[in-house]
């Protein structure tokens, strides 16, 4: 199982990726680059994008147009977007500010709709018996 955040704050970033290493079982996780180029060359199967504005709904609607499967969760400040995200069909939209609850539930709801949820995916480049849990 692999998940991707999408996140300009490093507080946040330790949450989210703290909740998905400890809610769900043999997860890969990765924080993307925000350096002005977006690569989408992976369906991952959990996406957070925490992201304001026009640029968290550009990834909200690459991700949900090029990888159906991957369940996509869009944290942001603006409940307009909340319309959006149902006609795209992004698995969770949550509105700042919220509590961390929120976003552990969210976590612990989309791990049974994971396909991969028990399939430890191996980085590229690394060796198999590091990366197995044990």
């Amino acid at each position: 199982m692999d998940a991707i955040i999408y996140t300009r704050d490093d507080t946040e970033y330790a949450l989210f990726k703290g909740v998905l290493k400890s809610e769900a079982r043999l997860i890969e996780v990765k924080r993307a680059e925000l350096n002005g180029h977006k690569r989408y060359d992976h369906g991952y199967d959990v996406v957070v994008i925490a992201l304001e504005g026009a640029e968290g709904m550009e990834v909200v609607l690459e991700y949900s147009q090029r990888f159906s499967d991957t369940n996509v969760i869009w944290v942001t400040s603006d409940p307009y977007f909340a319309g959006t995200a149902m006609r795209n069909h992004i698995y969770d939209f949550i509105q700042r500010p919220y509590e961390e609850d929120r976003f552990i539930q969210s976590i612990r709801d989309v791990i049974p709709r994971c396909p991969n949820r028990t399939v430890w995916r191996i980085p590229a480049g690394a060796n198999k018996q590091e990366s197995n849990p044990v």
